[in-house]
């Protein structure tokens, strides 16, 4: 259930930066890139974070988050990936 949650937080967090970079105009043109751009390291970063919490201070080896810490990432990255090549 964790893992779904934060999937979900990742598209939430990519669908606010877009809804952000259309409102203000940012991105000179291109919001959807600019947002996807912002959103990448920005993810990169929470999904590493969570991967850092389940070795930590949950009990888990590393080898055993690495296939959540992918999902987790990579679902959220993956489709804004396929945002930008759309709308670009």
């Amino acid at each position: 259930m964790h893992t779904l949650k934060l999937i979900a937080a990742g598209f939430a967090l990519l669908g606010a930066l877009h809804f952000l970079a259309r409102r203000l105009k940012l991105g000179a043109g291109d919001p959807t890139g600019f947002a996807v751009k912002l959103f990448l390291p920005l993810w990169l970063v929470a999904a590493l974070v969570n991967l850092w919490v389940g070795v930590n201070r949950a009990g888990y080896t590393l080898l055993q988050e690495m296939p959540f810490f992918s999902l987790v990432f990579g679902l959220p990255a993956a489709f804004a990936l396929l945002l930008f090549l759309r709308f670009r």
